[in-house]
């Protein structure tokens, strides 16, 4: 099988290179074979030279007459096209040098390209054998390659010290070859190493990178680890609490960077309440924790957070980025209201309050249907019971008692294979998106990958595919929603029938009857076959197999109306599957630290490696071993020294992003900013202007902006504003990526919490803290203290405290002073950021 474990080496494994193999000079060059072949030889030269590439003949019109398939994924067509287009011209088997191909790269006549060879260089000598062998096409498929080993896969060095890669590829038909000379060098960190074209690898600083090798139908990469001169001898003695702290701390200790101490109990308590539940610890909270003296009250603090219902806000409100569930977007709404958008968080709440197993949780994502096995009547009792929580203004608990998300399939799609880039991006961490049109220079993926795996999802309908459909709702559906709609009020039922009639065109296998499963497949999609089809600049593509991803082995088509979408389920549920599980095992850790171990968090692409492979692998094998239980996860991670460890940084470990060696500062997400400013003021609300005119749907009462809130908010008022300006997402259904949500500090934010109405408004409420404290009998120390508890979860320092008591003598007024300290306080990097 192609497996994308291969992908990445199977020889992870540590050699030692003795020092004295450490050598300059030119790479070790391997004899030019007489007979090359095209698929094995000219294929990778010609990606190595840049000429089938994307600027270059692989472009879409391909360049100087000559078409090349982009980066070579094809072939037999880029053979034909050598050899039988321009009269046979570019390829001259009786004169191999008289070859236009080699005349053009040799500059010898006019080439836009310029000169990329030189006559009697071992690339021109590979080429011109070939020609002159008789330019012959070989099996492609036995060609075909199974995986590269890199050696060493794994390398320290010292800085100034140079090694030199080995590829060997291992093919098909079980041959193998070295390749190094046809492959290309890339490092992932080239302030770490430098790499050239041919594999020789020069240490610069300390650090640690990966080294990406590219060879035509795979990629694979080695490891390098550049040590300090002189390791530190000062390297503190450190207990590891968990297995996170092994592998952190082993990678610290290599690199000489001193981690930084364990954080003081007050800023732990401040920093895992933001990131478990998304608010701040009260000021009683505080006080409570810092007076005891049980050693393990940390631990006992992060279960406890674990059960409260802000982690399952917190959660839900993630996973809505992650399956870009909107209720707004550019082509029209998906779901068609905000409300419908406002179920599916409620039906993700639910889930993460019942902590139901990860694998779980997507099989009840990924298999849903609509009816769920139930009758019309059943099904259309429900449909009502969700009208009528909607029409009353309350939160749709029918709909998140559902078992399973229907709404993930209910999306306007722009062609027929976005189900499967969503699936992809969602479940995978894959970006997908580039295969539509072609094999991305940053990726693996073709075309064929992409729409055999989107054959999995073919029966599966988008909105855009129902126009001018053919397909008539069963009789027993209408008959249902009648029977249904006549029970209910008269205000509702006709937007009850207007409901069912659109319900009722959603997840094809249950709710039609007629033309729409012939063979097998779906009616709903645009191909006229049922196959996966994509138009692009490059032409139509279309495939007729179902493949998984990384897979060489094709599924049989399903005849028997059986739900493919069942196979992707279990494959993502294998323990070999190389990327179900590291895909929420990363996206947690990067919700933790700011930065994936495979960072971007949704780009677990072959040719971005993690960090620490080891760590990602130990805590995948964890999560399967306890049942893909995710608050084991997170307790792991909450429990870690790594996570624990102070953001104050030392002289080693200042420039360090990559290794954690000290937490990493970070801006808290719109809709947890936005609330916590609402707990540390004691004012709470939304403008009128907030509510989208277009569709502003029927929001229940008291609602957090992480409980549900943010999604009524698109209209615009204060709070909308607000939440765009601190980076909250449109999760536009045509944007896949995970980097819509942007949590960087901008000066607009710095500009918005100084000088807004908005934020001096909650301030001065007159039901608010400030007047609170003002009325209370307390003396000016005590509510200086209170304010600094409401806001950083921290009494305040001597300094601190006299500074604040000379502002509220020179205010004049209690209240005034107040405002303004408080104004002050939410204006400090230290409110604003996690920390």
């Amino acid at each position: 099988m192609r497996q994308i474990g291969s992908l990445v080496l199977t020889a992870l494994v540590s050699i030692v290179v003795p020092a004295n193999s450490i050598r300059g000079g030119e790479a070790r060059s391997s004899p030019v074979p007489t007979e090359p072949l095209f698929s094995r030889h000219i294929v990778p030269l010609f990606s190595r030279l840049g000429c089938n590439g994307g600027a270059c003949h692989g472009a879409v019109q391909g360049k100087g007459g000559l078409r090349l398939s982009l980066y070579g994924v094809d072939p037999q067509l880029d053979h034909n096209r050598l050899l039988r287009e321009f009269g046979g011209r570019r390829l001259n088997v009786l004169d191999a040098d008289a070859s236009l191909v080699l005349l053009k790269a040799t500059a010898r006549v006019p080439h836009g390209g310029g000169k990329r060879l030189e006559v009697g260089s071992a690339e021109y000598q590979l080429i011109r054998n070939w020609i002159a062998a008789g330019a012959r096409l070989d099996p492609v498929e036995k060609s075909a390659v199974r995986r590269l080993e890199v050696t060493p896969a794994s390398r320290t060095a010292k800085p100034g010290e140079r090694f030199t890669l080995r590829v060997q590829a291992v093919y098909a038909d079980g041959s193998q070859e070295e390749v190094t000379s046809l492959c290309s060098f890339e490092a992932v960190n080239r302030e770490v190493v430098e790499v050239d074209r041919n594999g020789e690898v020069l240490a610069r600083s300390v650090g640690d990178t990966a080294i990406v090798v590219r060879y035509p139908g795979q990629v694979g990469w080695a490891t390098t680890i550049v040590l300090p001169e002189q390791p530190a001898e000062n390297f503190p003695s450190i207990q590891a609490t968990n297995l996170i702290d092994r592998h952190v701390l082993a990678r610290l200790r290599l690199l000489s960077l001193q981690p930084s101490p364990i954080c003081d109990d007050a800023t732990f308590l401040r920093r895992v309440t933001l990131d478990v539940t998304g608010l701040l610890p009260t000021p009683q909270e505080i006080r409570a924790f810092l007076a005891d003296k049980d050693p393990s009250k940390r631990a006992k603090k992060i279960d406890e957070l674990l059960e409260r219902p802000g982690y399952a806000a917190l959660w839900a409100t993630k996973f809505m980025d992650i399956l870009r569930l909107s209720g707004y977007s550019p082509g029209g709404p998906f779901p068609p209201s905000v409300t419908d958008e406002y179920r599916a968080y409620e039906w993700l709440r639910a889930r993460f309050r019942e902590n139901v197993p990860y694998d779980q949780l997507v099989e009840r994502i990924l298999l849903a249907t609509s009816r769920e096995g139930r009758d019309y009547d059943a099904w259309a009792n429900e449909m009502a019971a969700i009208l009528n929580e909607e029409a009353e203004a309350k939160p749709p608990a029918t709909y998140a008692a559902r078992h399973t998300l229907d709404l993930f399939w209910q999306r306007r799609m722009a062609t027929d294979v976005d189900h499967a880039i969503r699936v992809g991006h969602a479940f995978l961490g894959l970006r997908l998106q580039c295969a539509q049109c072609h094999r991305h220079p940053h990726d693996v993926w073709t075309q064929e990958d992409l729409l055999s795996f989107a054959n999995f999802f073919m029966r599966m309908p988008h909105f855009n595919s129902m126009a001018g459909s053919r397909a008539q709702p069963a009789p027993e559906a209408i008959a249902a929603a009648k029977r249904r709609a006549a029970d209910l009020p008269s205000r509702l039922q006709s937007s009850f029938v207007k409901s069912f009639e659109r319900e009722i065109f959603v997840l094809t296998r249950e709710h039609l009857e007629g033309p729409g499963m012939k063979g097998g497949r779906s009616f709903f999609n645009t191909s006229k076959d049922g196959f996966a089809t994509v138009t692009s600049p490059l032409g139509t593509q279309s495939s007729r197999q179902m493949r998984l991803l990384g897979e060489s082995t094709a599924y049989p088509l399903p005849n028997d109306g059986s739900d493919p979408r069942a196979l992707v389920m279990a494959w993502l549920r294998r323990p070999d599957n190389p990327f179900f599980t590291r895909a929420i095992v990363n996206r947690v850790w990067a919700h933790y630290f700011d930065r994936g171990l495979i960072d971007p968090p949704d780009d677990l692409s072959p040719l971005n490696p993690p960090s620490h492979p080891e760590l990602l692998q130990e805590l995948c094998d964890g999560l399967i071993a306890n049942k893909y239980d995710l608050k084991w996860l997170h307790r792991t991670i909450l429990n870690s020294r790594t996570y624990q460890q102070s953001s104050l940084t030392n002289a080693s470990n200042r420039h360090d992003r990559r290794n954690f060696a000290s937490f990493y500062v970070r801006r808290l997400p719109a809709e947890v900013l936005l609330d916590i400013i609402d707990q540390a003021t004691g004012s709470s609300g939304y403008d009128k202007g907030d509510r989208s005119v277009r569709d502003p749907g029927k929001m229940p009462a008291g609602l957090r902006m992480l409980e549900g809130g943010a999604i009524f908010c698109r209209g615009d008022g204060a709070s909308t504003f607000a939440l765009n300006t601190f980076g909250r997402p449109e999760r536009n259904v045509e944007v896949v990526c995970d980097c819509e949500r942007d949590n960087q500090a901008t000066m607009l934010q710095a500009l918005f919490l100084a000088n807004h109405p908005w934020l001096r408004a909650k301030i001065a409420d007159k039901q608010g803290l400030v007047a609170r404290l003002a009325q209370a009998s307390l003396s000016d120390d005590e509510r200086i203290e209170e304010l600094f508890l409401a806001t950083l979860s921290r009494l305040p320092t001597p300094i601190e405290m006299k500074l604040s008591q000379d502002y509220l003598k020179q205010t004049g007024s209690t209240v005034k002073g107040l405002e303004g300290l408080l104004w002050a306080l939410l204006n400090t990097n230290e409110f604003l950021f996690n920390h």
